[in-house]
């Protein structure tokens, strides 16, 4: 193994400083035929990385990786398909979203199966929702009860979406595909149970047509989704990241195509999330809050849009870096690099928020936020705040993960050495101390990552 000491890029921080930063750039190699494949890592040795493994899922490989900071893979999940992305469960088996072949709806972001791994690879439970009607894709989220939360495109036909409101003029191929919320319980023999779900279908609001439901001032209903706001796409919401937040036992979700994070309450019942009462919040499913842009309820302009086809929404709570409530990877933010931002939305003592109407909502704007010209993809990506303070950061479309400290100085960086597909839609670091890691010694396999 050799070790070559060198000075790294000068790197642009946010501020326009310039700073040569000496780093490791470290290459493995050995000459044994289960030796590694050269895999840079830049280390900055004058600052603290958080100490742990990451986690990633190639989207050019069927397996899914778990490397230490000096890029090492120290396990591999060997599977059958492509996942989108992978968790750690605090017993140590890997949940997938993983793709599969003939789906109904083929939009951007598309799985239709979930598959959980033990920490030695062995299947544990696999389960498809892939029908002609319903199609998982994007994100998953774990819950404390070991459920999982997962996104779901539903199909409605064109004559379900008029009569709900829709502008004829904007269907595509005479159908839309909402996005739901489901929780699901995996259970033996590769079965499952939805043990709740919420719909976008059952809180919408339109301008377009007062002889059809629905019809509204959609700026006096922020908590309800306008049905003609995204044009003529049949995937009109495009729920891309889905976070749980278990102190407040809510949900928050990011709509790429509305360019905006909701959060909804996780208290209802299924009855009461496809209402309009009920739960902590007693607002039932309605939106309880909303950020990123106010178009989308008919406020603003597009001077108060703050997202920009964002990835990756997920609560931070009130960390040691001082930041918000919530983190995003603002993926269009500028034209030629993409932001992390954090966001702090006013809440209230019980936990819930307060959504005016006619009102662009607070802040005005985020209340930290990092960009690099290093750093841009107009597509999957996101970003995670580290125990100790860091942020990671996965350059999804180049595969690229960066790891930063509180001023904002890149203190790591990987590439994913895939070559036949380098996109990662994002990652996740585990801390040495995680429970999936008691009791195991973790050590270089001295494998290729392909």
């Amino acid at each position: 193994m050799l070790f070559i000491i060198d000075t790294l890029m000068v790197m642009k921080k946010k501020l326009g400083k310039f700073l040569v930063l000496f780093c490791i750039v470290l290459f493995f190699n050995c000459k044994d035929d289960d030796a590694t494949t050269p895999t840079p890592i830049v280390l900055n040795e004058n600052l603290v990385v958080y100490d742990g493994y990451t986690l990633f899922s190639p989207l050019g490989s069927n397996n899914t990786f778990l490397i230490n900071n000096e890029g090492f893979v120290v396990n591999k999940w060997e599977s059958e398909t492509p996942a989108l992305i992978s968790y750690l469960t605090d017993e140590g088996n890997l949940i997938r979203a993983i793709r599969q072949e003939g789906s109904n709806f083929t939009g951007g972001g598309a799985t239709g199966a979930i598959e959980i791994l033990s920490f030695e690879g062995d299947e544990l439970w696999f389960w498809e929702y892939n029908t002609s009607n319903y199609v998982l894709h994007h994100d998953i989220a774990l819950l404390p009860n070991g459920n999982i939360l997962a996104t779901v495109w539903e199909l409605k036909s064109g004559n379900e979406a008029i009569t709900k409101g829709r502008n004829p003029s904007l269907l595509f191929a005479n159908e839309v595909w909402p996005c739901k919320v489901i929780e699901i319980k995996p259970l033996a023999n590769n079965q499952a149970e939805i043990v709740w779900e919420w719909s976008v279908w059952d809180h919408l609001i339109q301008d377009h047509d007062a002889t059809k439901e629905n019809f509204g001032i959609v700026s006096e209903h922020p908590e309800l989704i306008n049905i003609n706001f995204s044009g003529g796409d049949a995937n009109f919401n495009h729920l891309n990241s889905i976070d749980y937040i278990e102190e407040l036992d809510q949900i928050v979700v990011s709509s790429r195509v509305f360019n905006e994070f909701w959060i909804i309450d996780h208290s209802t019942t299924t009855a009461e999330a496809a209402s309009h009462v009920g739960g902590n919040s007693t607002k039932g499913g309605d939106l309880l809050y909303r950020w990123g842009n106010p178009q989308a309820y008919n406020s603003g302009t597009s001077e108060n849009q703050r997202l920009f086809g964002q990835h990756d929404v997920t609560w931070i709570g009130n960390t040691i870096n001082n930041g918000g409530n919530f983190m995003v990877f603002n993926n269009n933010k500028f034209s030629d690099k993409s932001s992390i931002d954090e966001i702090l939305i006013p809440q209230l003592a019980n936990g819930t928020y307060e959504l005016m109407p006619n009102t662009i909502n607070l802040p005005e704007t985020s209340v930290w936020s990092y960009d690099n010209e290093l750093i841009f993809s107009s597509r999957l990506s996101g970003a995670q705040r580290l125990p100790n303070g860091n942020t990671l950061i996965t350059e999804g479309g180049a595969g690229t993960l960066f790891e930063i400290n509180q001023s904002g100085t890149i203190i790591w960086q990987y590439q994913n050495p895939v070559e036949t597909n380098v996109s990662i839609f994002k990652v996740d670091k585990y801390g040495k101390n995680h429970p999936a890691f008691e009791g195991r010694v973790l050590t270089s396999l001295q494998i290729e990552i392909e």
